[in-house]
């Protein structure tokens, strides 16, 4: 199983519930979704927030299935069909690239510290977890049925026992987790209360300027969020739109593709650029 440590600080961030509102095709839906984890899980981000962009039932949809999509690829292989059984959102699923997160593991024999993610198959007393093992972990507790939880092996003779961890407390880099909210962006921003909030925009500073100073917020940092616009509008605009200046809600606002040579750089591009430039300005 792949061992990265986790960062210091949270990493969230936020994406447009709009984000696949410009392509017309569900598989190109999923293709382009299937970019958005990959950039996740590379970079150790742990959370990402969907917000209401624009609201309207269009995008409140679209966002709706771009969560949807980013869960399905999150949650391991040996769970998903309990969990999203058919599902024709789904049917372009086997496009998606794989992620091998540390929560994704191949084949393993069960052995005692195992840590895996697993489903609530039995309530009661002694709950019983499909982990993805020869047979069902007994947990020690009762559990809510069909919840998911993370557990570490504690036997494995005469039959497979554990008990629940919180993943957030692992030393390593597990998994990441995605939430939608119908929250616009600014009440988004407010609401989470990060000590330190990035916007990404082809009108903010170029990130070569304020190189240094971002590093030092960056690297003392406990909760960053990090925040990205929609495919017509960037994060001033959208949130000019609910009155907000952003210089109010936001420590910068960065252009992470300087002298692009393109007309617009994708989200899911400027996702990559600006997690690739934290994770090299986080290094010590």
């Amino acid at each position: 199983m792949l061992v990265t440590p986790k960062r210091h600080q949270q990493l969230s961030v936020a994406l447009p519930a709009s984000f696949t509102k410009d392509i017309p095709h569900l598989r190109e839906k999923t293709s382009r979704a299937g970019m958005v984890a990959r950039a996740l899980a590379i970079f150790r981000v742990d959370l990402a927030l969907i917000y209401d962009d624009k609201q309207d039932e269009t995008s409140k949809r679209e966002g709706r299935l771009f969560h949807k999509l980013l869960a399905y690829q999150e949650i391991p292989q040996y769970m998903r069909r309990k969990i999203f059984q058919h599902d024709p959102d789904l049917q372009f699923a086997g496009i998606l690239p794989p992620l091998r997160l540390p929560s994704h593991p191949s084949i393993e024999k069960p052995r005692t510290g195992l840590i895996r993610d697993a489903l609530v198959l039995q309530s009661g007393p002694i709950s019983k977890v499909d982990a993805g093992l020869s047979s069902l972990v007994s947990i020690p507790s009762k559990l809510n049925l069909s919840d998911r939880v993370t557990i570490r092996l504690s036997r494995t003779e005469p039959h497979l026992e554990g008990e629940v961890v919180d993943p957030s407390r692992l030393p390593i880099y597990w998994r990441f987790s995605v939430t939608r909210t119908d929250s616009t962006l600014g009440r988004l921003i407010r609401e989470e209360k990060k000590d330190l909030t990035i916007s990404t925009s082809r009108k903010g500073r170029d990130v070569r300027e304020i190189r240094e100073d971002l590093r030092l917020k960056w690297r003392s940092s406990k909760k960053t969020l990090v925040v990205f616009g929609s495919p017509d509008q960037g994060v001033p605009e959208i949130l000019s739109k609910e009155g907000i200046e952003y210089n109010n809600v936001c420590d910068f606002n960065v252009n992470t593709v300087p002298n692009q040579g393109v007309e617009t750089v994708r989200t899911e591009e400027a996702l990559f650029a600006t997690l690739s430039i934290l994770n090299l300005l986080g290094e010590k």
